[in-house]
């Protein structure tokens, strides 16, 4: 009983020796939730958004930022907690759902979805640095499913400050960053409906 015990022990020992490395200093963060500013109601229509096609740096789990020296870092020690791409796509739904009143899908959505516009947004920079801005610009369109016509295509180039120095502040200031873009967004489509 008292061999079982301590090799009991030693494996709680090794296994703590084992589990002790530099992990623990890692911090994940989430992408704080998208408030839009503007408002338009579709009535009942469905709205489809695609995955945003996001830069390669702006795919990585770390938290890419820009330098002292402007180049593209990764760090070490802050990631993201979910998928860049999907985070980013899926706060963006959940401000423009909001902002429209209306059902808003993310790819891949089911054959039995109909959407009556289609979301496209490429984004060629989305990027910050540490107690500066973060820059998010690319183009979007907005397509009219039912005739193929384009309600809107346009360029973006968006700045959002950040509200402190570390990465938490960074990451708040991507969320503003996509509530601008969906601002932007619901305007084009309001304009489209006047």
């Amino acid at each position: 009983m008292f061999r079982t015990f301590q090799w009991l022990i030693l494996a709680v020992l090794l296994s703590a020796c084992a589990g002790g490395g530099g992990d623990d200093a890692t911090r994940y963060y989430l992408l704080p939730k998208v408030k839009p500013t503007e408002r338009v109601v579709l009535a009942d229509n469905i709205v489809a958004l695609r995955e945003l096609d996001l830069p390669l740096y702006a795919r990585a789990a770390e938290i890419a930022y820009l330098d002292a020296t402007g180049a593209v870092a990764l760090a070490e020690e802050d990631r993201w907690a979910d998928e860049p791409a999907r985070a980013s796509t899926r706060a963006l739904a959940g401000s423009l759902r909001e902002a429209l009143g209306t059902p808003v899908v993310v790819e891949p959505w089911g054959r039995a979805v109909e959407p009556v516009l289609r979301i496209d947004i490429t984004v060629d920079r989305f990027i910050g640095t540490l107690g500066g801005d973060v820059t998010l610009s690319g183009d979007f369109q907005v397509v009219r499913l039912d005739d193929r016509k384009t309600v809107s295509a346009q360029g973006f180039d968006i700045m959002a400050k950040t509200t402190g120095t570390d990465f938490d502040a960074l990451t708040r200031a991507h969320a503003d960053a996509l509530a601008k873009l969906s601002d932007e967004i619901i305007i084009a489509i309001r304009d489209d409906a006047t």
